[in-house]
Order: C-alpha cells, then structure tokens, then sequence
C-alpha cells in the first residue's frame, strides 16, 4: 500500500515479525522529510535512484549547542548506503529536480511508526 506524504511516498514491502521491515521511499525533488530519531529501531538506506543529502544534528565542542550538518558524504548518489542508529538524528533530504528513491530496512526492537521522535527544525 502507498501511503503518500507531503514529501513524496513510501511502501512496506515486506514484515518480517515486529523487528524486521522493508521500505521503498520516494522523496519528491526539492523536499525532505522532518529531523528525526528513533528509539526502537536501526535504519539502512540504499540509494537507488538519485541523490541525498543527509544531516544530523552534533554538539559544538566550544558552545554546547545543537548543529545541524551533513552527515558523511556531501551527496549519496546511487549505490552508496547509510546507517542510521537507534537515537541518531536524521533528516533525509532531495535537493535536486530528480526523485530521489531508498531502498529501507528497518531492524530492531519494534519497527513501528509511532517511534518517531519529530525536532523543529534548528
């Protein structure tokens, strides 16, 4: 079943018991979807079509403040992968004209959608 969003769609592929998930992600160009984290679960995401951007919020050493950077790689193109630990904070992101496409597999203690934890953005 689709289930479409303000940032485009996904897809459960497939349930493997309350731990195991399958995704198909579809971010439309120019959007992104909230800055999020998750106490229950890991997520992997496979590039499969177009590019990301993906941030995460740190830390300042020197003033103890929250700030939003990209995460590993200045974009995440086709074939590239990430993986997204329970609590990390995350925001993925389409920054281009193209759609962007993930393959996600969500593991771990319970692969629900009520374990999002939402942050305004910074």
């Amino acid at each position: 079943m689709k289930i479409e969003r303000s940032w485009g769609y996904y897809r459960v592929l497939e349930e493997i018991g309350p731990n195991f998930k399958v995704k198909e992600l579809v971010v439309n160009p120019h959007s992104r979807l909230s800055m999020q984290r998750h106490q229950y679960r890991n997520e992997y995401w496979l590039i499969m079509e177009g590019e990301a951007k993906i941030y995460t919020i740190e830390i300042d050493p020197r003033t103890g403040k929250e700030i939003v950077l990209l995460r590993g790689m200045s974009r995440w193109t086709k074939f590239t992968n990430a993986v997204i630990s329970v609590n990390d904070w995350h925001q993925l992101s389409n920054e281009t004209n193209e759609p962007l496409k993930i393959l996600e597999i969500q593991y771990g203690e319970k692969c629900v959608e009520e374990d999002i934890e939402r942050k305004p953005l910074l």
